[in-house]
């Protein structure tokens, strides 16, 4: 009898919310042009996604996080943030979500004559004894290291990672570059959008940077985030080792940073400065 109330209790409990999935598409404000990859989420709740090439995108949205903090943000565009309940009657009405561009200063470039010193960062393993990856294949999972630099400014020549095992056809992931507050990564540095694709099965991935203008004036934060559904099998996974920064990595899209325990993941950046 115990047993059998036991589970009418979790039945009522799972029934107290309904869950619904809520679709629309992502467009720039002036233009009307579909805005691909975007990072959508109830912000801190491991509930999130990314949108599609397409701008195309899809979130379940449970009734207890009605009064929650939704948000929509991508390199290049202000960030938009909606009450989890109004936003549910905005997409509903109309499924067009439409993002304006931010405008941002250029950094000063300062020219100097001095030669500069080439250095790599990071960690360089690419041993195949220890390996890590994403802690889920969820849209928007998001994983890597902090970098320290040796002198400001330093020039980002490249990226750097080793593939240890890639059971999919073709990999498509987004590098990020993210700046520091209170320990976590906070605000993303790029202007433009890095979308790696691979078919590499294991072995050492070069992402050249240098069109990219990179500079940073103090450590950072750089990540790999999953952005393609590619099924609920997940095979994927780079070189890890026990020395090196901690991994730090979030859930899904929009949601808190953590800290990973002692295995740090083989991404390093060749650096000038």
């Amino acid at each position: 009898m115990k047993e059998i109330i036991t589970l009418l209790l979790l039945l009522l409990s799972s029934a107290a919310y309904s869950q619904e999935t809520y679709s629309g598409s992502i467009v720039d404000k002036n233009s009307k042009e579909i805005i691909p990859f975007i990072n959508i989420g109830v912000v801190g709740k491991n509930i999130g996604t990314v949108s599609n090439n397409k701008g195309g995108f899809q979130i379940e949205l449970n009734e207890k996080y009605d009064n929650d903090t939704l948000k929509f943000s991508s390199i290049g565009y202000k960030t938009l943030i909606f009450k989890v309940s109004k936003f549910k009657n905005i997409i509903l009405n109309n499924p067009i979500i439409q993002l304006e561009e931010e405008i941002t200063e250029l950094q000063e470039v300062v020219v100097s004559s001095r030669k500069l010193k080439e250095k790599i960062l990071g960690n360089k393993t690419t041993s195949k004894k220890i390996s890590a990856g994403f802690t889920s294949n969820n849209l928007g999972n998001e994983v890597g290291i902090k970098i320290k630099i040796k002198k400001s400014p330093t020039y980002i020549e490249d990226f750097n990672f080793c593939i240890v095992r890639n059971e999919y056809d073709s990999i498509k992931l987004r590098l990020n570059f993210y700046d520091f507050k209170n320990g976590l990564p906070n605000k993303n540095i790029l202007k433009d959008n890095i979308i790696i694709v691979s078919q590499i099965k294991d072995g050492i991935l070069n992402i050249d940077l240098r069109d990219y203008d990179i500079i940073v004036y103090e450590d950072f934060f750089v990540s790999l985030e999953w952005i393609e559904n590619l099924g609920d099998e997940f095979g994927l996974t780079f070189s890890a080792g026990f020395l090196g920064s901690p991994i730090i990595f979030r859930s899904t899209s929009q949601d808190y940073w953590q800290k990973k325990g002692a295995v740090s993941i083989g991404f390093n950046v060749t650096t000038k400065y």
